[in-house]
């Protein structure tokens, strides 16, 4: 019986793969982000990258690598090799609203161009002013836009808030001018220092300045309020309807990881989460952990990229 060339390079491939896997991980993983330190996406990560490496003893080397709406991180993990040591902090804003954004298709499909291992949290979405500009409530942002038609600014610093905040305006009847930033916190620095007029972003990021007085949250994209900011209304309690936005953030690698690395990692972010301290470490920061693994995690993705592109298309938002 004759056995292909092709056949005995598969065998020889996946043999190699599978040896891989099994000794993995033996050299430091580098798990890129896309976004600067002090993002949600960038903190809680940590958090979970931290409770893999006391679990496992595996080296993890965070690299952030912010710009472009997270897209400079994904494009260096797409180009990577598929061996598992090359990861990316995966998010609604890289692979669900961001690549919807743009005239041209993105270089790599965001579904099926990655291995979508896992989940790390959910997230709300909220737009926060400055009270020293005098707005109390959404009422007073709207109010102030109709009165100054395409006066206001915001800013964003992902394409998570950048859809939220164009949401934001289709659904209260408004206009204004939006400002990009390389990450949330030099959107909201500029807040403070009353550059612009108010940012939509993850709802963890803005706890600390709603909770210290210096920011004031006017409504968040959600169906129920949060525990950790409850006195903050949703923006249907504020008078703006069919506006719930949730984002999420999680791993991911390169198309055609072997099973027994995406395997290591599912194993290793279960066993995370099942630590309740780490979990309610998340909580704590206004984060839901979010532990789907294998077909769960792919759904999520799927569902959340068709979920993110009905709010893009809904607000008309002018494609890049």
């Amino acid at each position: 019986m004759r056995i292909s060339i092709f056949a005995l390079c598969a065998a020889a491939l996946f043999g190699a793969q599978n040896a891989a896997a099994q000794s993995y991980p033996s050299k430091p993983i580098r798990f890129v982000i896309g976004f600067p330190a002090g993002s949600s996406v960038d903190v809680v990560p940590r958090m979970v990258l931290e409770e893999i490496r006391k679990n496992t003893g595996a080296t993890i080397i965070v690299d952030n690598r912010p710009g472009a709406l997270g897209t400079i991180g994904m494009d260096m993990v797409t180009k990577a090799e598929p061996d598992g040591y090359t990861l990316l902090a995966s998010s609604s804003a890289t692979h669900s609203s961001g690549p919807q954004l743009t005239k041209k298709p993105p270089a790599v499909d965001p579904i099926k161009g990655f291995t979508h291992i896992g989940g790390i949290f959910r997230f709300d979405v909220g737009v926060v002013v400055n009270p020293t500009q005098g707005y109390k409530s959404a009422q007073d942002l709207i109010d102030a836009a109709k009165r100054n038609p395409d006066k206001l600014t915001f800013g964003y610093g992902s394409a998570t808030g950048q859809v939220a905040a164009m949401a934001f305006l289709a659904a209260a009847g408004i206009k204004a001018t939006g400002v990009s930033y390389k990450g949330q916190p030099p959107a909201l620095n500029d807040l403070l220092g009353n550059q612009i007029n108010f940012v939509a972003a993850d709802i963890a990021v803005l706890v600390p300045h709603i909770r210290s007085g210096k920011l004031l949250a006017v409504g968040i994209a959600a169906r129920n309020r949060s525990p950790i900011v409850p006195n903050v209304p949703t923006f249907a309690e504020a008078g703006v309807k069919d506006l719930e936005l949730s984002g999420w953030v999680g791993v991911a690698g390169p198309i055609g990881l072997p099973a027994g690395i995406v395997g290591w990692w599912s194993r290793a972010l279960t066993q995370a989460f099942s630590n309740k301290a780490l979990v309610d470490q998340i909580l704590a920061t206004g984060l839901e952990p979010e532990p789907a693994t294998g077909e769960a995690m792919q759904k999520l993705v799927r569902d959340q990229y068709d979920a993110w592109g009905k709010h893009i298309r809904a607000a008309r938002i002018e494609l890049q």
